[in-house]
């Protein structure tokens, strides 16, 4: 195997050669002329072509050096497309225009930390359209309740509109990964964030905490946060939370109202 294509593979590079499936994901993320798109891993370029042909101004950022000599020497045209060389978990996001649009298949293995980070710039991006592993997809999408629902789906429903587009088969890539993938729209919230949060990110930590054991109710997850038993009983009849339930069962509404309840009982 050419080293080449070895470090593709390490990097979680699967190139989208099915066009049917990279028109159907242009048409879903709805670029329209005169938009501005960031694309991580643009690869071979089948995404980015379309989108240029969409009349949207395209910043892709690969990491491949030789895919990124190859496409820049394709695509690069000033005020058109922009080919830049780098990391994309290390993009300075004011360097692009805002508003815009994210339109990605991801590499597989920083898919989660690179998703984690557009949150972290919400309020620059439009819409995020991308392509994932389906199992990530489900985490993302999830909601109480579902068996894919864990702390990904909390901290993405605090951030943003989920939803599910479609599925691709390993036959839409090469090299063709093992599992299949997923197409999956989110649209930043267009007002506050659904539940009001002193400290977003002692939040996410203590919703952490509440899925370290899946199977373990949230009694047992918990329980050693609060003073003394009476208080943590005490707060969860005022989140509206059984000790029974287990974390997958929990909303974010009332993952919030816990956390407020031992805040309180934290600084008591």
């Amino acid at each position: 195997m050419a080293v080449g294509r070895r470090k593709r593979r390490k990097l979680g590079q699967h190139f989208l050669v099915d066009e049917g499936i990279a028109d159907r994901i242009v048409e879903e993320s709805g670029v329209k002329e005169g938009g501005r798109v960031l694309e991580v891993g643009p690869g071979r370029g089948v995404l980015t072509r379309r989108l240029i042909g969409k009349g949207a101004f395209v910043r892709a950022v690969e990491l491949d050096r030789a895919l990124h000599s190859e496409l820049k020497e394709k695509l690069d045209k000033p005020g058109v497309c922009e080919i830049e060389w780098g990391n994309a978990l290390k993009f300075d996001f004011d360097s692009i225009e805002a508003p815009f649009d994210i339109v990605s298949n991801l590499p597989y293995s920083v898919c989660v930390a690179l998703i984690k980070m557009f949150f972290d710039h919400m309020d620059k991006i439009k819409s995020m359209t991308l392509m994932v592993q389906s199992e990530v997809a489900a985490r993302l999408t999830a909601k109480a309740g579902d068996s894919a629902y864990g702390s990904l789906s909390v901290y993405t429903s605090y951030h943003c509109k989920t939803e599910r587009l479609f599925t691709a088969p390993p036959t839409a890539f090469s090299p063709r990964p093992k599992v299949e993938s997923a197409v999956i729209s989110l649209k930043p919230l267009e007002k506050e964030p659904p539940v009001n949060i002193s400290d977003k990110e002692a939040f996410f930590k203590f919703v952490m905490t509440c899925f370290a054991h899946r199977r373990k109710t949230i009694k047992n997850n918990l329980r050693d946060l609060w003073p003394d038993q009476g208080s943590f009983e005490q707060s969860l009849l005022s989140a509206g939370v059984e000790e029974s339930e287990r974390p997958q069962e929990i909303s974010l509404d009332r993952f919030s109202a816990l956390f407020k309840e031992w805040e309180k009982s934290s600084s008591g």
